[in-house]
């Protein structure tokens, strides 16, 4: 009878994929993220409503909402990456002659913010600034996020992105009849971050339809 080792055990946690970088695969040791470790990559959901996609759709998406969307991605990119490491592929992607160019104006320009008194002129350099910090701190290929986020996240393992929002509404009143969880009544294959998700999003749904009500 074979035996399993420590080592298979690691290996089999964190497994070698093939994922897309710029349109060409490269090898990576990779993890799928628990509900702690997912957590402390920042709050979201995984969960579309009508509200969300008419906000993602909207011409007018702010700067910040971007960076907060971007940096909460790279923050799961950077705590499921096992091999190579985050910082290390950053470093290679990093020498980019235009990124480098990037980072010097980004400094450049927030030694000028501090000496910016006037109100008009330090929104606009604040404007600069964050449109800046895109092409330098998040410059990973959108490929690549997209698909080391759904594996750390175990989305294409899941049912997640078949929640609607009147399946959370449903779920709302029938949980509230039952003083249990929206959860507890929505089958499928949830981890448990996509649970709490669930009962967040159908709580905040319910509360703000009887309030429109």
């Amino acid at each position: 009878m074979s035996t399993t080792s420590k080592e298979d055990l690691e290996a089999a946690q964190r497994p070698i994929v093939f994922i897309p970088f710029n349109g060409t695969p490269i090898a990576v040791k990779i993890r799928e993220l628990n509900q702690a470790q997912t957590d402390a990559c920042g709050n979201f959901s995984l969960i579309e409503t009508l509200e969300d996609k008419i906000r993602r759709k909207s011409k007018h998406i702010k700067i910040c909402d971007v960076i907060a969307y971007a940096s909460r991605n790279h923050e799961i990119v950077k705590a499921s990456l096992v091999s190579p490491t985050y910082d290390e592929i950053f470093e290679v992607v990093g020498v980019d002659p235009k990124i480098k160019e990037a980072k010097k104006k980004l400094l450049e320009l927030k030694e000028l913010l501090k000496q910016t008194k006037n109100d008009g002129k330090r929104k606009a350099i604040e404007e600069e600034i964050d449109s800046l910090r895109i092409w330098c701190e998040y410059i990973l290929p959108d490929d690549f996020i997209a698909h080391v986020v759904s594996y750390a996240l175990c989305i294409d393992k899941s049912d997640i992105k078949t929640v609607s929002e009147r399946m959370l509404l449903d779920a709302a009143i029938l949980a509230e009849r039952g003083h249990d969880n929206p959860a507890d009544h929505i089958d499928g294959r949830f981890t448990p971050f996509m649970r709490d998700d669930i009962n967040k999003r159908a709580w905040s749904l319910l509360a703000k339809k009887r309030k429109k009500n």
